[in-house]
């Protein structure tokens, strides 16, 4: 859940408001009126499920945004406007660039890009003195750490059960394995937050809208008109 201001509070209660958006690419911003398209995919409960660690992606869409470096983070921010009052930034998402394709005649260029729960997949490369079994608090910290990210604080996880020794019968596991696992036992599923951390999400824990992208209030974003469709 994100803090807002009174402000946002107030835009966000007329019918009239509308929503902006920008995207920050290696340190460089994006306006509204450079962004053609933006969506993205990957929701978090697309059925009743639990013991997941979801990658969201992103396809984005800029007019002539000139030199982008490959693999550049995204991140993604949006705010509401009322004829000439504006809300605050407010953060949707960290993703980084997979794949580029420029249109040389037009010079727009098309994005894709999966956020840091994609280098879940990579080995759990652990610390060969470590104590096991381990408990599930330091093993995601351990994890977020080799992902590149942060643990969310927001992830309070079960001192009750404890992270084996990450081998079974086909060798190594991977992170995403571990992560599932304690997934399982906490009745939830792992995401990136919209500040780029590793969070876990239980049931309940997001609004009901979750096959759209929605603000912290459950409020579906819209791109000219048309609500974004996630998962």
């Amino acid at each position: 859940m994100h803090t807002t201001s009174a402000l946002y509070q107030r835009l966000l209660r007329s019918p009239h408001h509308r929503k902006e958006f920008r995207v920050r690419i290696a340190g460089t911003d994006y306006g509204h009126d450079q962004i053609i398209s933006l969506e993205t995919s990957g929701s978090v409960f697309s059925e009743p499920d639990i013991g997941n660690a979801v990658s969201r992606q992103i396809d984005l869409t800029l007019r002539q945004p000139g030199k982008i470096p490959r693999g550049a983070e995204i991140r993604v921010f949006v705010r509401l406007r009322l004829d000439e009052e504006v809300s605050e930034w407010i953060p949707k998402g960290v993703f980084f660039i997979s794949t580029r394709q420029a249109d040389r005649r037009t010079g727009r260029l098309e994005i894709h890009g999966f956020d840091a729960l994609r280098r879940a997949g990579d080995v759990w490369d652990i610390d060969p003195h470590a104590n096991w079994p381990m408990p599930q608090q330091k093993a995601a910290e351990d994890i977020a750490r080799q992902m590149g990210v942060e643990l969310d604080p927001r992830t309070e996880l079960s001192g009750g059960w404890m992270v084996n020794y990450p081998v079974d019968e086909n060798g190594d596991l991977a992170m995403q394995d571990v992560l599932e696992g304690i997934a399982v036992s906490s009745a939830g599923n792992w995401v990136i937050s919209d500040e780029g951390k590793l969070l876990l999400l239980r049931l309940g824990d997001i609004p009901p809208e979750t096959s759209y992208l929605v603000t912290e209030h459950g409020d579906a974003i819209l791109i000219g008109g048309v609500r974004i469709l996630v998962g």
